[in-house]
This record gives C-alpha cells, structure tokens and sequence, in this order.
C-alpha cells in the first residue's frame, strides 16, 4: 500500500534525475506535437540583380568669342548640329539671364543623357559684344545650327533657327525640348542679311566690321547724341538765312539773330576743347579693350580662350632674368618655438611706395614666400613650427607698408622675437631700381607674428 501511495510522484522524481526544469520539458512536448502538424512551405522570392547604373559623362559646353567661332561653324567631313546658348549680363540683358542661365547649366545633364544631342555653345554677349553685335543677337535665347556636310568646293547652307527664351518662366525642360520635341521648328529659318554663315555680310567678308560699327554706335552716350543734335540744328539754321525761299518774317530774325551774336569766348574753347577731349578718350579707351591697338595675344587657356598678356606681366619680363636676393643671416636668432602650439603663419609685407604692378607684387611676394621657407629648411630643419605651418594649409597673409624705414624696422622686431623674417632685394632689371627693398616675410606662430605686424592693414 505504501509503495502504491508513492506511484503518483515517481515522474517528478524522473525529472529531478535528469535535473531538467518541468517547464522546459512541458515546452520540449509542444514543440513535438508542433511538428507533427502540417505547414507551409514559404515562398522565397527570386532576387534579381542590381544592375548599377553607368555615369554620364556631363556633355562639353563650348565657349563662342570672335577667335574660334567661324571655324566651330564651317561645314566638315560629316553634319553637325550646335545648340549655342545667348546670354548676357547686367549691360546686355539688363540683369535678366540669371534664371536662363541656371536653367541652361540644369538642361547640359538633360543634353548629355541623350544620345542624339546636338553640340553646345555657349555665346555671353557681356565679354563677346562685338559678336553679339555681328550676328544681331538678343539674350536669353538659343540658336540652332545645322551645320552640313562639305561637298565640293562651294559652302553648302546652313540652317539657323533662333528660340528666344523668357527670362522668368525658363526652365531646363523648355530648354531641352528645343531638341528633343524640335521646338525650333516652329518658326521659319532665319535667311536675313545677319546669318553668320550665309548672310551677304558674311558672304561679303563685312560681317564682324559691322559688328564693330554696331557696338561702337550701342556704346555712343546719350548725351553725346544730344551734343551732335545740337551742333546740327544750329548749322541748318544758319544755313536758311540765304536761301531765297523763306519767308521776310523768318530772315528779319535771324538777322535780329546776327546782331547779338558775339564771337566764343576763351572759356567756350576751353569746354570744346575738353568736350571733344573726353569722347576721343572714351571711344578710343573702348577701343583699348576690345584689342583694336594691340595684336599679341598668348594661346593656352583651354575652351579656345584667348587671353591679352598685359605689358608688364612676367611673361614679357621673361627675356630678362630676375636675380632678387634676401638678406643673408646664420640662422642664430631663430627660436624654436617648440611649447608654442599656435597656428603658424607666413606674413608678407609689401612696400606700396614702389608702384610696383600686381604681377611684380606677385613675383616678389613669391621670392619672399621661398626665402623663409628655405632659410628655415636650412638652418632648422627639425622645427616643429616649419612642420606645422606645412600641414595646415601654409596660410599667407598679404600686408602693406609705405615706407622702407618702416619695413625695417618691422623686421628688426621680428628678428628681436626669434621670428623668420626675410626681405627680398630687387635686381633693378626691370619696373625699379636696383638694390630696392620691396617684400618683408615674417613666419612664424600667429600671436608672436601679429605682435609685429597686426597694425598693418591688408594689401
């Protein structure tokens, strides 16, 4: 009976044995039934390959000017279509283009997806005025060339149709839907005496001469017009006083006319004088910076840019080698600086009493930049200060002084400090005298440096 009594509790004492707590063996037996259940096989989906997307290669926008733009347009070996943006700035298209330019910058990623794309052009009619004028051409707006095949000897025509844009409502779609949708088919080519290519100016030879005339016409002053108004009136009526047709009231007048009129004074040549002065200045200033007076022009910008070289830039210098010199020194008065964490700088200080031009300035200021940098490398060539002023950005800063006592005395501080200061010595071979003293370095921590030279004021 006793043993009997013990039967219900034997399973408890099964699992003590094995040591496995009941709710994990009541959870090991759900699992079991679980299995025996039917279930689903799940579906898994297929993945398909990624294909990454090749990069377009932004379409090349090709700038137009007086130089390239006759040999961008002639016919060659196979036809070609240009779309050449118009645009201007705030003399030309009186501060309007901005939205069409930006809208034209958007549409060049447009262009370079598609395939069939014509080339671009750009045409900025502030800078090119003289060929804006020749081809008569209004900004914001866009030409479409289609430029064809050489055969034979004769110039074959090319075909011109011109989309002006609206300057508030532009947008890159519209720009690109020139080509795409063929916009430019709406209206009928242009065939009028200023096509660039096919207008009897051009067939003539006379078509960037009449851009000349034209701009120089637009760049006339309204009061000017006035003046020639003015000086043509008073000669016609003059001019009436003998012809036999006018009336006895008119000629009475003009001879009451004659009688008070007095011979011009000093002062009223004097303000001819100077009234005709200033226009020969003005017109021939506006000639100066077309180029109508120089012919040199130096090739090497890329986009077939073509870049005036000023009469004192270092390429004329060229011929005549430089030999400027620096102080010489033994290095003993450089500090270390070694507990000085600062930002490090390099100071140059220009002498404005010179005259000296800015590509002077900038040779000068690049001796000076060489000196310290070598007087350092040489004399410590361990400085931590040198190090850090490499790995931060070698900041320059550009100051002025007027006199060279003054830039003496700067450097006499600076040295007194443990600082690098360097001047630079002109050879005389060129814009001044020799043995001139005309750039100060001064290298050094940021604080130590504007002790000495943060009175100055920038270049």
């Amino acid at each position: 009976m006793r043993f009997i009594q013990l039967l219900p509790i034997l399973p408890a004492l099964a699992a003590a044995q094995e040591q496995v707590p009941l709710a994990d063996r009541v959870q090991g037996w759900f699992s079991k039934a679980k299995s025996y259940l039917p279930t689903a096989t799940p579906v898994i989906p297929a993945v398909e390959k990624v294909v990454e997307p090749k990069k377009i290669q932004e379409k090349t926008v090709t700038p137009f000017n007086l130089t390239n733009w006759q040999s961008i347009l002639a016919p060659s070996e196979a036809p070609q279509d240009w779309l050449v943006f118009i645009t201007g700035g705030n003399k030309t298209c009186f501060g309007r283009c901005g939205q069409a330019e930006k809208s034209f910058n958007e549409s060049v990623l447009l262009f370079s997806a598609d395939p069939t794309s014509p080339n671009l052009g750009y045409l900025n009619c502030e800078s090119n005025q003289v060929l804006c004028s020749a081809w008569s051409a209004g900004a914001p707006s866009v030409w479409h060339f289609q430029v064809p095949a050489q055969v034979g000897e004769q110039r074959p025509a090319t075909t011109l149709h011109t989309v002006y844009l609206n300057s508030t409502t532009v947008d890159a779609e519209t720009i690109y839907k020139v080509h795409s949708e063929k916009t430019y088919e709406k209206d009928p080519a242009y065939e009028g005496a200023f096509h660039p290519t096919d207008g009897w100016l051009a067939q003539n030879g006379v078509l960037v001469p009449a851009g000349y005339v034209i701009y120089a016409f637009s760049a006339i002053p309204s009061w000017l017009f006035m003046i020639f108004i003015s000086f043509f009136s008073r000669s016609m009526m003059v001019g009436t006083r003998t012809h036999p047709n006018r009336s006895s009231c008119f000629n009475t007048s003009l001879k009451m006319a004659d009688l008070d009129r007095v011979p011009p004074s000093t002062t009223a040549y004097v303000v001819a004088t100077a009234i005709i002065a200033g226009i020969t200045g003005y017109f021939i200033g506006q000639g100066a910076s077309l180029g109508l007076f120089s012919s040199k022009e130096k090739e090497g910008w890329p986009n077939s840019y073509n870049v005036k070289v000023h009469r004192d830039s270092s390429d004329e210098e060229a011929e005549e080698e430089e030999s400027d010199s620096e102080d010489e020194g033994d290095g003993s008065e450089l500090a270390t600086f070694d507990k000085n964490r600062e930002e490090v700088k390099l100071v140059l200080v220009v002498r404005t009493d010179l005259g000296m031009t800015k590509g002077k300035i900038a040779a000068q200021c690049s001796h000076a930049t060489l000196a310290c940098y070598k007087y350092l490398t040489a004399h410590s060539p361990n400085s931590s200060m040198l190090r850090r002023w490499e790995s931060q950005g070698q900041a320059k800063i550009a100051l002025q002084t007027k006199s060279e006592e003054e830039m003496e005395t700067l450097q006499a501080q600076a040295i007194s400090l443990g600082l690098c200061a360097r001047v630079i010595t002109d050879a005389g071979r060129t814009q001044i005298a020799s043995g001139s003293r005309t750039v100060l370095g001064v290298l050094g921590p940021k604080s130590v440096v504007d002790s000495v030279t943060g009175h100055l004021k920038l270049l």
